[in-house]
């Protein structure tokens, strides 16, 4: 499975959701989104999902996250947040929890 950048895409049963949040003069929001592009490539278990603020719905879909400031990397339905760029192996570590969580679920 390749990284999924869609609107309106959902995660499949088992998939994590990773929305990372970005605005087009960001100047380091496209490493946060090649890292989390480039783990659902090797994992095939996540979904991506860029937001740019730099339209309306993205706008309302930051303000609903309390998102303040770019990137911004949330991950899985609990929204593990981290502000900034992440480090791979942070990034990696609430991965593993969301899927976690996500298998206590079901």
């Amino acid at each position: 499975m390749t990284a999924s950048i869609a609107k309106d895409m959902k995660p499949d049963e088992g998939s994590v959701l990773i929305r990372v949040f970005t605005h087009p003069v960001c100047t380091t929001c496209h490493l946060a989104i090649r890292m989390a592009e480039e783990l659902s490539r090797q994992r095939g278990d996540l979904v991506v999902r860029v937001i740019s603020l730099a339209n309306g719905p993205g706008r309302d879909a930051a303000a609903n996250e309390h998102v303040l400031s770019v990137p911004t990397v949330l991950v899985g339905s609990e929204g593990t947040r981290f502000v900034g760029v992440p480090k791979r192996q942070d990034l990696v570590h609430a991965i593993e929890e969301a899927k976690r969580l996500l298998t206590r679920k079901e």
